[in-house]
């Protein structure tokens, strides 16, 4: 337990360090110098290229984390395989998110946006997999210092662009940039101390066994980053690029307050699930389980009552601009989706390690149906306000499904895949 105290400290104190400035600068800073419009069309390209980044990741990043900390061994094969793979993929999502954007209207600096949103959004996606060897490998201590030189490269590079062009797209442009070179930072140092990259290694037998193992849990990954990110598509679909702006900064507080599932659950608690129940210490993963939940419930109520209270001066310390203002009611309903999200992250994270991929990716796929037909029905009946009540809703119908879906597998776990002796989930 202490070493992964540790390993939340580092990681805790980077995101305390560089995530605040991240924060201001694409909230604050963005908002009060492109203004809702420039800020709506910012949001609404980085969230449509958030949904065709499902194409890349195919359940990539999770099952490297859960393998790897079983087996360190393994680490070049999956690296060299995965890496490659990811890249191709990227180059894929490239063409469909520009395909799509051209389809639903988007020219000239709007398509532009969408370009240069979805070159930061995959060059993430490649640096978010070799974080997954840090988390693989526990050292969560050099995961820290590359989320300080990433955040100070990209708000650097976009921050400079922003102020000299006043520009959605230009400002999309340095943060891709700050992200390109952050990716071959990280990756250049797993290939060197953790995972060789070899190409001998490149083997489409073992992508082709790999992937067909994936393909649940990237299903489960598609279907959540279309779950989270489609509300802000169907704002700007139906009321424009203000009504995007104004919602674009209550979700980006949500997203910012999500670092704290991403540093605790995913990056430290679920590599730690795997190895536990792969070890058949039950016991030991049902108290980290325990722990980790009532931490996480206690923290994150508080934050949504904070932001319930104060949504409002939230806002205006943002952008003073009466043009955000109806941005606050939006947050006061957002606010509550977090303690929920926390507890399904955490939830969502065991069954994972429980290798319940299937049961996951179909929670998800009917979040998702819930999820867009609710923002059908309710964007045009109350707006804004209306889309944030449709992402609180699957929030609350996925923690009842996953709770009691985790009494059931982990009461009758044992050590052999995650599956009873008669072979069924």
């Amino acid at each position: 337990m202490s070493g992964l105290l540790r390993n939340i400290s580092w990681l805790g104190a980077a995101n305390l360090a560089v995530k605040p400035i991240w924060f201001l600068f694409v909230t604050a800073l963005c908002m009060r110098v492109l203004g809702v419009e420039g800020y709506g069309r910012m949001t609404a390209a980085l969230a449509l290229a958030g949904v065709a980044a499902n194409l890349i990741d195919l359940g990539m990043a999770r099952y490297t984390v859960r393998e790897v900390a079983r087996d360190r061994s393994l680490a070049g094969r999956f690296f060299t395989n995965f890496l490659s793979f990811r890249g191709v993929m990227s180059l894929v999502a490239l063409v469909a998110v520009l395909l799509t954007g051209w389809i639903l209207g988007y020219r000239d600096t709007a398509l532009l946006a969408v370009l240069f949103a979805a070159a930061y959004t995959y060059t993430l996606e490649l640096t978010n997999y070799c974080r997954s060897f840090y988390e693989a490998t526990e050292d969560l201590r050099r995961q820290a210092a590359m989320l300080v030189v990433e955040k100070t490269l990209v708000v650097a590079a976009g921050a400079a662009l922003l102020l000299l062009t006043r520009s959605p797209e230009w400002t999309l442009a340095g943060m891709a940039f700050g992200m390109a070179i952050t990716t071959g930072l990280n990756a250049g140092w797993i290939s060197t101390r953790i995972a060789p990259f070899r190409p001998a290694d490149l083997d489409w037998g073992f992508l082709r066994r790999a992937i067909r193992i994936m393909v649940p849990l990237g299903l489960a990954g598609a279907f959540f980053n279309l779950y989270f990110r489609v509300g802000l598509v169907m704002v700007e679909a139906y009321l424009g690029e203000t009504a995007a702006g104004q919602y674009g900064a209550a979700f980006r507080i949500l997203e910012a307050l999500n670092v704290l599932p991403s540093v605790i659950v995913i990056s430290a608690i679920y590599p730690r699930l795997s190895r536990l129940l792969h070890e058949g210490e039950t016991g030991d993963f049902r108290l980290l389980f325990l722990r980790s939940q009532w931490s996480l419930a206690a923290v994150s109520v508080g934050i949504a009552v904070g932001l319930t209270v104060f949504s409002s001066a939230v806002i205006m310390v943002l952008d003073p601009d009466p043009a955000f203002a109806p941005a606050a009611p939006a947050l006061r309903v957002l606010s509550w989706a977090f303690p929920i999200y926390c507890a399904n992250s955490l939830l969502y994270s065991a069954l994972v390690a429980a290798e319940d991929d299937r049961f996951t990716a179909w929670s998800l796929a009917g979040a998702v149906v819930v999820n867009m037909g609710l923002n059908a029905l309710l964007i045009p009946a109350w707006g804004i306000q209306g889309a944030a009540y449709s992402a609180i809703a699957p929030e609350v119908v996925l923690a009842i499904v996953y709770g009691i879906r985790y009494r059931r597998i982990i009461a009758h776990y044992t050590p052999s895949g995650g599956r009873n002796t008669d072979g069924r989930l």
